[in-house]
């Protein structure tokens, strides 16, 4: 088996950059051969120098639909290689070059590279192909970070759409930006009163966070989204979220527990307020529950989804 690294991004976003800095590191420039399969190229290139001090070959494809499995089958059979790096293509959906590889390719890791700098340009202009490579990854690196007033509006947009995400910032010295922790809300407050605007952001950090609003008294603005039979006390309420396009809508919800549903309409908003409680979730993450206190009507919305930019 040959682990797989795919890089995605946009073009100019620093992918080769990233993979450079990858090999020159002691983890993986470790006398093993490494194979670079290069679906663009940007202004930085794999020079000689680099390849022989990487033990690294690269062999390039005009485009990922070049990349076929027969493609891959015949790379597997010419080269000689312990591990295989893919820089891939940003306008295009790698989750189908993914499906395609040979079944002694394994997929170590998936990363997404992002320019920081251009993030709001390209969330306004280049959103669909954007997401693609943030929506597949599992290490989303934020070079060229030098505004931290942007934090959270690229964390919200990012783990709206991938909220498992290990997100890493850089500045353009190459100086990771540690915004562990960045305050989004303020905790200091008796009750913690989250308006609508600011319902998808505060579901983001508390997912990321649940540990930091253990205990805290919230108020919020939600809906019924889904039934839990076998709880009579409970229901799980939220929003919907507008994440890329009209097609992808992501719910935001959690488990509401205290309420009596005999009284309460689905089709209606409601402001509750009460305390979030922690727990193991059933994938092994930490998850908020909200013990409600207070149950009133709440604010019907024009637009009920919630929007992240």
């Amino acid at each position: 088996m040959y682990p797989v690294y795919f890089f995605g991004g946009l073009l100019s976003s620093g992918k080769t950059g990233v993979i450079k800095e990858t090999l020159y590191s002691p983890q993986f420039n470790d006398g093993s051969r490494t194979l670079i399969i290069v679906l663009e190229e940007g202004i930085d290139s794999y020079d000689d120098r680099f390849l022989r001090y990487a033990h690294a070959e690269a062999v390039y494809f005009d485009s990922q639909d070049e990349l076929t499995h027969e493609a891959m089958v015949k790379i597997d059979r010419e080269y000689e290689f312990d591990q295989i790096f893919i820089e891939g293509n940003g306008m295009a959906d790698e989750t189908q070059l993914l499906a395609r590889m040979p079944d002694n390719w394994e997929i170590a890791q998936t990363l997404c590279v992002v320019d920081a700098s251009k993030f709001r340009l390209h969330v306004n202009n280049l959103k669909t192909f954007l997401y693609y490579h943030i929506k597949s990854a599992e290490c989303i690196i934020f070079n060229r970070f030098d505004d931290q007033s942007d934090y959270s509006f690229i964390r919200n947009n990012v783990l709206g759409l991938n909220p498992r995400a290990e997100l890493i910032f850089e500045n353009s010295g190459g100086e990771i930006v540690d915004m562990k922790n960045a305050v989004v809300f303020d905790l200091d407050k008796d009750i913690l009163d989250i308006s609508d605007i600011d319902y998808g952001p505060w579901y983001i950090d508390a997912s990321s966070n649940p540990a930091k609003y253990e205990g805290h008294i919230i108020k919020i603005n939600v809906r019924f989204i889904d039934d839990l039979p076998q709880y009579p006390q409970a229901w799980i309420m939220g929003r919907k979220a507008m994440i890329c396009c009209g097609d992808d809508i992501a719910t935001l919800a959690l488990t509401v527990i205290g309420i009596d549903k005999t009284k309460m309409d689905r089709t209606s908003f409601y402001e509750l307020t009460g305390t979030i409680r922690v727990i193991e979730g059933e994938d092994g993450y930490d998850t908020c529950l909200l013990y409600v206190k207070k149950v009133a009507s709440g604010r019907q919305l024009r637009d009920e989804l919630v929007y992240f930019n």
